[in-house]
C-alpha cells in the first residue's frame, strides 16, 4: 500500500509543478491536449529555456522528497497500529464506514450533484479560479471527459438543429460576390505563418513598433486589423489557416490524424490546377503531430529540421528564422511556378534562443518581444531577396500568425485582444487600389483560405470550406469565434464578448448593462462551439 501511495504522490508533484510551469505560456491548467505533446518529450523540452527546465526538475526533486519524508515518518501504514476487531461484523462495519467516507468525500458531499471544478471558483480572474482546482484532480477530470467527449458532445447549449441554425444564419448572404483584388486568378501563392506573433508587435495593427520592416510592408499591402486566431496553439492554428477549420478548447484535430485526413487544404485544391506546393520548419515536425497532417494534405515538398544542412546553427528548438527564410528562398527558386509554399517560422516560440543581444524593449514578455524585433529582420532579409527572382511579381504573399501570444500589454487569455492577430496580403499581384488599404472589419483566420480560392474564381474548391467566409463578399457578416485552453469569446463589429468554461457570469463584455447584444453574442458564441464540436467528433 506504501508503494503505491509514494506513486501517488510523485505522479501528484510532477502534475502540480509542470502545471505550475505550463502556466506562464500557456494561460491554462494541465490537460490532455498538453499531454499528448509528451507522445514526443525531446520537443516538450526543446520548447522551453534551461531555466525553467531546471526550476521544473528542481521543484519536482524537492517536492517529492519533502512529502516522502512527511509521509513516512506521519502517515505510512508501517506506523499505524494494526486494530484488531473482536469479530466479523466490526470489521465488516469499519470496511463500510471508510467507504462510505470516501466515497462521500469523493463526490463532496451529499448534495445533488457533486463537485465539479466550478464549485472552486469564486471570482471573475481565471489564474486565481484556476490555482484552486487541485492539478492531479482535474488531469485526470480531463481526461475522463476527453474519453467521454469522443462519444458525446460536451457542449450542449441547444437542441443540435436549433445550434445549426444559428450557425447557419451567421454565414447566411443575399449574394454570392467577390470584390477582385488580385490582378490575375492564378498567381503563387506563398505564405508565412509566424509562431505567436501577437498584432501588438506592429505598429500598423495598433502595437508597438517591434517590427519595423511588418509595419512597413503592411502598409503597402492589405491589412487586416481586426483578425483572430481559431485557437492557441499552433497544432490548432495551421489547419486553420489551410484548411479553413476551427476549434474547440482541448481539441486539435490534427492530433487525430483519421480526421484531419477528411479536411480539405489549399495546395490540393490548387494541384489541380497544375501548382506544385510546399512546406518548410525549421523545427521537428513531429511536435504537434504537425507532420501527420502535412503528409495527410500531400504536400509535393516537405522540409524540416532534419533535412537541413547540418552546417546552420541550430537552438533548442530548430533552426533560427535568420538561417530559415535563406532556406525558404531557395525552395521557392526551386520551385515549378504556379505554386504555393508555406513557411512556418519558430523564433519567436520559446526558449528564444536566437542569436544577437537582447535588448529591455519592454517591462514585461521582454524576450518574445526581442523575438518580434529578430524575426522582423529577418523577413526584411527574405523580401529584399525575393524582389530580385523572376516569380514574384506574379507572387501573393500571405503573411499571418498562427496564434497570439501574451504581449507587454499583459492582456486577459479571455480578452479578444489577447488574440489579436496580424494578417496581410501583399505584392505586385494586388491591384494598385487596394494597396495600403486597412480591413477593420472582423474576421477570422479560417476565412482565408476561402477567400483566396474566391479570388481565384475557384467557387466549387472554396465550397468545401464550410467554416470560411470571404472576406471580400460585401454581404459577409463579420464575426470570429477564438477559442482558449479553457473559455472562448466572439466578436462582432458590434462588440465582443469573452468567457471561462463553468463559469456564469461573462468575464469580458464590451456591452455594459445592455444584456440584450451581450447574451446575442454569448448564443452564438455557444452554438458556434457546440456545432464545431459536433462536426470534429463525427469526422
Amino acid at each position: 500500500m506504501d508503494g503505491w501511495n509514494y506513486l501517488f504522490i510523485l505522479l501528484y508533484a510532477l502534475t502540480a509543478i509542470g502545471e505550475m510551469c505550463l502556466y506562464r505560456e500557456w494561460k491554462a491548467k494541465l490537460s490532455t491536449q498538453a499531454l499528448a505533446h509528451f507522445m514526443h518529450p525531446s520537443e516538450v523540452f526543446k520548447t522551453t529555456s534551461i531555466g525553467l527546465t531546471v526550476l521544473f526538475f528542481s521543484l519536482s526533486i524537492t517536492g517529492c522528497i519533502v512529502f516522502f519524508r512527511v509521509y513516512s515518518r506521519k502517515v505510512a501504514f508501517k506506523n499505524l497500529q494494526t486494530i484488531e476487531p473482536n469479530s466479523f461484523v466490526k470489521s465488516f462495519s469499519y470496511l463500510i464506514a471508510a467507504a462510505t467516507f470516501s466515497a462521500i468525500s469523493i463526490r463532496g458531499g451529499l448534495q445533488q450533484i457533486p463537485i465539479q471544478d466550478s464549485d472552486a471558483f469564486f471570482c471573475t480572474l481565471p489564474v486565481v479560479n484556476d490555482a484552486t482546482v487541485n492539478p492531479l484532480w482535474n488531469m485526470m477530470d480531463n481526461i475522463a471527459d476527453y474519453a467521454k467527449n469522443s462519444r458525446e458532445n460536451p457542449y450542449k447549449y441547444f437542441e443540435i438543429t436549433k445550434a445549426n441554425e444559428i450557425v447557419k444564419d451567421l454565414y447566411k448572404t443575399d449574394t454570392d460576390t467577390t470584390i477582385s483584388f488580385l490582378k490575375t486568378t492564378r498567381p503563387n501563392i506563398v505564405f508565412i505563418i509566424m509562431e505567436g506573433w501577437s498584432a501588438y508587435g506592429i505598429k500598423s495593427f495598433g502595437g508597438d513598433d517591434f517590427a519595423p520592416f511588418m509595419d512597413s510592408l503592411s502598409r503597402q499591402g492589405i491589412r487586416f486589423t481586426k483578425l483572430y486566431p481559431a485557437g492557441y496553439v499552433s497544432d490548432q492554428g495551421i489547419p486553420a489557416v489551410l484548411s479553413g477549420f476551427p476549434c474547440a478548447p482541448h481539441i486539435c484535430i490534427i492530433n487525430q490524424s483519421s480526421k484531419s485526413a477528411k479536411l480539405p487544404c489549399i495546395n490540393q485544391d490548387l494541384k489541380k490546377e497544375g501548382y506544385q506546393s510546399g512546406f518548410l520548419f525549421g523545427g521537428d515536425l513531429n511536435y504537434g503531430n504537425i507532420k501527420s497532417y502535412i503528409y495527410n494534405k500531400k504536400f509535393d515538398v516537405v522540409k524540416e529540421e532534419i533535412d537541413m544542412n547540418s552546417r546552420l546553427i541550430r537552438g533548442k528548438l530548430g533552426i533560427q528564422d535568420s538561417d530559415m527564410e535563406k532556406e525558404y528562398l531557395q525552395l521557392l527558386n526551386a520551385a515549378k511556378p504556379p505554386f504555393v509554399y508555406a513557411w512556418f517560422t519558430l523564433s519567436t516560440h520559446m526558449p528564444y534562443d536566437f542569436p544577437g543581444e537582447k535588448k529591455q524593449l519592454t517591462a514585461f514578455e521582454n524576450e518574445y518581444v526581442n523575438g518580434i524585433s529578430y524575426a522582423d529582420k529577418a523577413f526584411q532579409h527574405f523580401f529584399n531577396e525575393a524582389k530580385k527572382q523572376s516569380w514574384y511579381k506574379n507572387t501573393l504573399f500571405v503573411i499571418v500568425s498562427d496564434h497570439s501570444h501574451g504581449c507587454q500589454k499583459q492582456f486577459s487569455v479571455y480578452d479578444p485582444e489577447y488574440h489579436r492577430i496580424p494578417l496581410v496580403f501583399f505584392g505586385d499581384v494586388i491591384d494598385a487600389t487596394f494597396r495600403g488599404k486597412e480591413i477593420t472589419s472582423v474576421f477570422s483566420q479560417v476565412d482565408i483560405t476561402k477567400t483566396i480560392l474566391k479570388q481565384m474564381k475557384l467557387d466549387e474548391e472554396a465550397k468545401q470550406y464550410v467554416w470560411g467566409k470571404n472576406m471580400f463578399n460585401p454581404g459577409t457578416k463579420p464575426f470570429a469565434f477564438y477559442c482558449s485552453n479553457s473559455g472562448a469569446g466572439f466578436v462582432s463589429d458590434q462588440g465582443y464578448i469573452g468567457y471561462q468554461q463553468n463559469v456564469k457570469n461573462l468575464i469580458f463584455n464590451s456591452f455594459n448593462d445592455n444584456n440584450h447584444l451581450s447574451d446575442s453574442l454569448t448564443s452564438k458564441a455557444h452554438a458556434f462551439q457546440q456545432v464545431v464540436f459536433e462536426d470534429y467528433r463525427l469526422k
